[in-house]
């Protein structure tokens, strides 16, 4: 397995904050973004074999991902997608497929700009088990929430059967993460996608399109999910991991 991290994004909603430092990094509780999922694969890499990590960056601020890499001595390979504003992006498919390219193998791909609870190590043994591609799914439990994200349908088998962004009326409250795995066999339809598709900026739309094409899965997150989007959703997470930090610190007194 391989693993890639999609941080070129340019964080507008979040500006000014972002006007000169990549989402990923924005520190939540004196630590970056990207460092929590950092933490994460290292748990991941001692239960299952971990080829390599991508991280996927632009040209605007890839030589702060060079930086964050030297100074946390992370083990990545960070890549340059060559944008250098959000208006010449190349979008989260395109980013996927730009930074896998020639790498056939299994990929889980993570969103460098979520914070979650979940270790992984459930949802990538559903995603062998299935063989298929699989989306990390959140409950985010009443409707009005649904209606801020994209919401998908499952059924008995853990089949995602329908997916919609940000309906008006939400048909359940499960949120589809920007986390997903996808095995070497499936990365013929992200090939076809980027081929004869136009809108390539939202993975969603990649996710939607592929239910038609073949068999994907949802797997149920535990723990809480922070979709950091808007100012209002980083001080949340500043809020909520605060107070986590105090009461591990009060544990272990």
């Amino acid at each position: 397995m391989r693993i890639l991290i999609l941080a070129a994004g340019y964080g507008t909603r979040l500006y000014p904050l972002t006007l000169n430092l990549p989402k990923s990094l924005v520190p939540v509780c004196n630590k970056p973004l990207m460092n929590f999922l950092t933490e994460k694969i290292g748990v991941l890499r001692k239960k299952f074999p971990v080829k390599s990590v991508v991280v996927v960056s632009n040209n605007k601020f890839y030589k702060d991902f060079i930086s964050w890499k030297k100074k946390y001595k992370i083990n990545a390979n960070i890549v340059n997608d060559g944008s250098n504003a959000p208006e010449d992006r190349l979008g989260a498919v395109r980013d996927i497929g730009f930074a896998i390219a020639g790498k056939q193998d299994d990929w889980l791909i993570l969103g460098g700009d979520n914070l979650f609870e979940d270790n992984l190590s459930g949802f990538v043994k559903f995603a062998y088990k299935n063989n298929s591609p699989c989306v990390g799914v959140y409950d985010v439990k009443d409707k009005k929430s649904a209606s801020r994200y994209g919401i998908v349908k499952l059924n008995d088998d853990k089949k995602i059967i329908r997916l919609e962004e940000k309906p008006k009326k939400p048909f359940s409250t499960l949120a589809a993460t920007c986390i997903y795995f996808f095995p070497k066999k499936s990365l013929k339809f992200l090939d076809m996608f980027l081929k004869n598709e136009k809108a390539t900026d939202a993975s969603g739309g990649y996710i939607k399109w592929l239910i038609t094409k073949t068999k994907v899965y949802g797997y149920v997150l535990s723990g809480s999910w922070i979709d950091i989007g808007h100012i209002d959703s980083l001080m949340t997470a500043e809020k909520e991991y605060r107070a986590q930090s105090r009461n591990a610190t009060c544990c272990r007194r």
